[in-house]
């Protein structure tokens, strides 16, 4: 019903442009005297509460009223959504329809639409698929902005209800009928369309404005991806604030992937402090809503215990509900339940066929997860061919691990030919990536030279360990100990950054404690 209560204002709107540009006491002066399009404008003013007046809908239903009675058609209109959704008035569905079918006699196209919404849901008429697309088409041929976008919704998704089928072209034909009226979830589903490439070329920029238009217009999916757009610079320049305005305004018309985005806020720290818990419980609405990329989120902080008292079985059953849905990061997520007994008993071949299902949509973690199976023969017949087509796979996907991994088995060349240079090529593009772990192994082979890959560089060394120290926990004790002892190293001697003592302690000191002898006897003789 929100979803038609918004359409229902979208509809009066079209109209108030006239009421917002006088004062109620000028459209009460020429309602008093019988103009209905006067009592229609100052119902408006009512609606909305412009024109030097306080928001009353009983009033606006009076007018209304007035003016349906002179067989005025948009007073007809307007006043039969206000017997629909009980606005000023007791909901009455038959006074709605009567109200419709004046304003069809006079050919009205919103009456048309109105109609179709009436056979669509039962109001007061028995329910009609065949009626309601019948009433929708013949309010899109007669103009009206709002049925041409259902029907470019339609064609744009389907309508299996009447065997109506994905037609792109006829989509995009009505969408930008709509368009050009000003129709907001038209726009919203242009910006789809440019956003993936739906029947045009792929263009995020233009994807960005017209989900902007429709975020203006009060679209509140429209406000959620123009808000997720600003947070990661999509056709627009990065910008956390506005990113964050857009997000707050559909969260405050309930917008379940605005949950999810907000979930996102506080559990990366973006434009608030890091927050855990509030992460988990705007997840947990977003779940309510059936958003399933919130599934695999809640999922995984249940099974590590983010925010949430760590508990296996609520992670497997999220990523089943994600799932069940095709999701392919749940169905990669009962994988992993199922490769490691996560709320389930442990089963490595039933692990295998859920990461096979999810790599046939490109899913990174499943495809590197088969690569590791594969490649040890762990629930599987080893096959090294397999494991490499599969982590090639993974990396031509841009999964920065997977990317790191291929230049790790051309650098090792146990189960592919041996090649430093590709070596050296997917670790630096992993590095790139952001990938820490290649950043730390990069660091520690520009230190010491590596032959056959690369020469002793300390400002690259300096320059790769800097990134990796930054985030030192994603390391495993080895990496880890090497990255503070030359960074350590750098800063003593001034190798690829300038001397500085009190760093040169703090990060030899740490590589001491892990027990490193170099480092214990440099801490020795930097105390003399």
């Amino acid at each position: 019903m929100k979803y038609k209560l918004i359409i229902m204002f979208a509809v009066l709107l079209c109209a108030i442009v006239n009421a917002s540009a006088q004062d109620a006491s000028f459209f009460r002066k020429y309602a008093d005297k019988g103009d209905v399009e006067a009592m229609y404008n100052l119902a408006n003013c009512y609606i909305n509460g412009t024109g030097g007046v306080n928001q009353d809908y009983s009033l606006a239903t009076m007018w209304l009223t007035k003016a349906a009675k002179k067989k005025y058609a948009p007073a007809q209109v307007s006043l039969a959504y206000h017997y629909i959704y009980g606005i000023g008035v007791l909901k009455d569905y038959k006074q709605a329809y009567e109200l419709a079918s004046k304003a069809m006699k006079q050919n009205k196209a919103s009456a048309y639409y109105l109609m179709g919404l009436m056979y669509k849901d039962g109001l007061y008429v028995s329910k009609s698929v065949v009626t309601y697309w019948q009433m929708l088409n013949a309010a899109a041929d007669r103009g009206d902005a709002s049925g041409q976008s259902d029907l470019g919704y339609y064609y744009l998704y389907g309508l299996s209800d009447n065997d109506i089928s994905p037609d792109v072209n006829k989509a995009l034909v009505y969408l930008q009928k709509a368009d050009v009226q000003g129709d907001a979830q038209a726009k919203r589903l242009l910006g789809i369309c440019y956003q993936v490439g739906v029947g045009v070329d792929a263009n995020i920029n233009k994807s960005a404005n017209y989900f902007k238009e429709a975020a203006e217009l009060g679209d509140a999916i429209a406000q959620a991806r123009l808000g997720e757009f600003y947070l990661r610079g999509l056709g627009v320049d990065k910008n956390v604030s506005e990113g964050i305005k857009y997000i707050e305004a559909a969260v405050e018309q309930g917008q379940p992937y605005a949950y999810k985005l907000k979930g996102d806020l506080y559990y990366y720290g973006i434009g608030v402090e890091e927050d855990n818990v509030q992460a988990a419980q705007w997840y947990q609405k977003a779940v309510n809503q059936n958003v399933i990329s919130a599934c695999n989120q809640l999922a995984y902080m249940y099974l590590v215990g983010i925010g949430v008292s760590e508990d296996h079985s609520k992670a497997y059953s999220l990523y089943k509900q994600s799932a069940d849905a095709e999701d392919a990061g749940g169905i990669g997520g009962l994988g992993l339940c199922y490769e490691n007994g996560i709320g389930v008993q442990k089963n490595i071949s039933t692990a295998i066929t859920y990461y096979k299902k999810a790599a046939d949509s490109n899913h990174a973690y499943s495809l590197d997860r088969l690569y590791r199976l594969y490649r040890e023969g762990e629930g599987v017949t080893k096959d090294t061919d397999a494991a490499i087509a599969y982590l090639r796979q993974a990396a031509d996907l841009g999964n920065s691990s997977s990317i790191y991994d291929l230049g790790y088995e051309y650098y090792v060349g146990e189960i592919i030919h041996t090649d430093k240079q590709k070596a050296l090529e997917y670790m630096k593009k992993a590095a790139g990536e952001g990938y820490t772990f290649a950043c730390a192994v990069l660091g520690t082979m520009y230190y010491s030279g590596e032959k056959g890959m690369v020469a002793k560089d300390y400002q690259k060394a300096f320059e790769y360990l800097s990134i990796a120290v930054k985030d030192i926990a994603s390391l495993n004790e080895y990496l880890l100990v090497r990255v503070y002892k030359y960074l350590g190293a750098c800063y003593r001697f001034g190798r690829g950054t300038d001397k500085d003592q009190s760093l040169a302690s703090y990060y030899t000191e740490q590589a001491a404690k892990y027990g490193d002898k170099g480092s214990v006897n440099a801490v020795k003789m930097m105390r003399k």
